[in-house]
């Protein structure tokens, strides 16, 4: 996106490099993902209550089983970094292969005679038209290794899927990992969410356009998130795929998908976390939804990471950290 005189941020060839660039480190982080995955520790058989622990000797099973809709099914296993995952959970009534998740636990011995975790929806960005939820592979164990159960979902994607298809994959998620608390040690209290991107956009929708059947959630973490699409310009056809048209075609669209246009000050905590030198989300769309967010005396936090690309931002060590100790106050009092 580049600015005008207006300060207006116009979507052209440069983003799509930009976009092309999150994709391209996307996979890569997939590739780190798995390579973690071929160091883990034996199977745990599929069989088992997630709050299980496998019996000695367990044998490793390469064989991936499939559903009675054909998706695949993962196994659940413990690394060695002391995290379990619990990989390909369908969290609803599953129409597209998309609608999984992959749930880190912490692997801590006899965790039936320990205090129920809080929990974290995790969700990946790729401009609401790709990514997956192993993107965010090493962002949840850092969570899970510091006592969350984190809930890295995929959702349905543009343009095949237009919002608001995204959003509500996300309640439906939240709904599930609700409900299913108690098989996951879960405290069902102590709901967080965590996005980063287009994943902080979905994250900060979340939190800011409740609705009275979700439960609450007690935090929220945006990195690198655009929370007001009512900054792109009229005629842009950039988030086309994902909105469905222009914002002078619909602009009503634009608004209810926009975080920016739902603060109240009945919201969770929330911090968003953004580089001054993200050239993909400029950081005047933090600084715009942060201001919103004081105006309406909820309690927010803003952090801004010196000389970090949109790229950088999002595997900042600093970042990651301060995410962290957000959640830690606000979920684990």
């Amino acid at each position: 996106m580049q600015a005008n005189k207006k300060g207006v941020h116009r979507v052209g060839d440069r983003s799509v490099r930009n976009a092309l660039r999150v994709i391209a480190l996307g996979w890569v982080l997939l590739v780190q993902g798995r390579a973690l995955e071929a160091q883990q520790a034996p199977v745990i058989p599929a069989a088992q209550s997630p709050a299980a622990e496998s019996p000695p000797g367990t044998p490793r099973e390469s064989k991936l089983e499939t559903d009675s809709k054909g998706f695949t099914k993962r196994p659940s296993r413990v690394g060695e970094t002391g995290v379990k995952v619990h990989f390909d959970v369908s969290y609803c009534e599953q129409k597209d292969p998309l609608q999984l998740a992959d749930v880190y636990m912490p692997a801590a011995g006899d965790i039936e005679h320990q205090p129920r975790f809080p929990a974290i929806i995790a969700i990946h960005g790729g401009a609401w038209i790709s990514g997956d939820k192993r993107f965010d592979a090493l962002h949840c164990r850092k969570m899970a290794q510091k006592g969350y159960v984190v809930m890295a979902i995929n959702y349905r994607l543009a343009p095949k899927h237009k919002h608001p298809a995204q959003i509500d994959d996300c309640r439906e998620a939240l709904r599930w990992l609700h409900e299913h608390a108690h098989e996951y040690h879960i405290d069902p209290d102590r709901l967080g969410v965590w996005g980063y991107s287009a994943g902080g956009h979905l994250a900060a929708l979340m939190a800011t356009d409740r609705r009275a059947e979700d439960p609450p959630i007690r935090v929220c973490v945006a990195g690198g998130a655009p929370c007001d699409l009512g900054m792109i310009p009229e005629d842009s056809r950039a988030l086309a795929g994902f909105l469905g048209g222009t914002r002078r075609a619909l602009s009503d669209v634009y608004s209810t998908a926009s975080p920016i246009e739902h603060v109240s000050s009945d919201d969770p905590p929330i911090l968003l976390y953004h580089g001054d030198a993200d050239e993909l989300v400029p950081i005047a769309y933090a600084s715009k939804m942060h201001k919103k967010l004081q105006e309406c005396g909820v309690a927010c936090e803003y952090l801004v990471l010196p000389g970090k690309s949109h790229i950088m931002a999002f595997v900042d060590a600093k970042g990651i950290s301060t995410s962290i100790d957000f959640f830690d106050r606000h979920l684990k009092r």
